[in-house]
């Protein structure tokens, strides 16, 4: 009886010590696999790029007809407040109550295009910024374009304009899947540079 009691102690505490990673898992995965089915495209999950100025993390890219998209996935609750400019963001929840900040996801996504482009020049014109909210999330008045929640993306999805033939989709696709060969260092070294800045280093 103790040791039932010890092990759901543990898993309990491991649920709730890693619940943001779990949630954020789940809805990355949920949003890729629509953004999948309705694309047709070529979508590549917590993909990692080293640039000039470190490696970056990059929740996902989809390579597809309307361009290659450069996805910022968030799965916070509650109204999303913030513009282009503002550095931080807040998230609003129980009518007011309670105030979070977060930093402006459009100036994370600047940084992941920015190495992107260093990597592959010549895909430049083809990157767009795309932050995608869950479906819990309610966007405030200042969000900027390319901010939508994931049951906005098929509408989101429809009105780009054509940027590729499917010849330049699949050269593409290629081209990016190359950014796997080397996940697992670059993954470590991504860990590595997060830990270090937890400590202040």
């Amino acid at each position: 009886m103790i040791t039932f009691i010890v092990i759901l102690a543990a898993i309990v505490f491991c649920m709730w010590f890693f619940q943001n990673q779990i949630v954020g898992h789940i809805g990355e995965k949920h949003t890729a696999n629509r953004i999948r089915a309705i694309s047709k495209g070529t979508v590549f999950r917590d993909v990692y790029v080293e640039g000039s100025h470190g490696v970056q993390q990059i929740d996902i890219i989809a390579v597809t007809e309307k361009g290659v998209l450069v996805i910022e996935k968030k799965t916070r609750i509650g109204l999303i407040v913030g513009s282009a400019y503002d550095k931080q963001w807040q998230v609003i929840l129980n009518r007011g109550k309670k105030r979070f900040t977060m930093t402006n996801p459009h100036h994370q996504n600047y940084g992941h295009i920015q190495v992107l482009c260093e990597k592959f020049p010549t895909l430049k014109d083809k990157f767009i910024d795309l932050v995608i909210f869950g479906n819990n999330a309610k966007l405030g008045d200042r969000i900027p374009e390319g901010t939508i929640c994931d049951r906005d993306f098929k509408m989101f999805y429809k009105n780009l304009p054509t940027r590729m033939n499917t010849q330049e989709v699949e050269s593409t696709a290629q081209t990016l899947a190359t950014l796997n060969k080397d996940r697992a260092r670059l993954k470590a070294m991504h860990k590595q540079k997060i830990r270090q800045k937890r400590k202040g280093l």
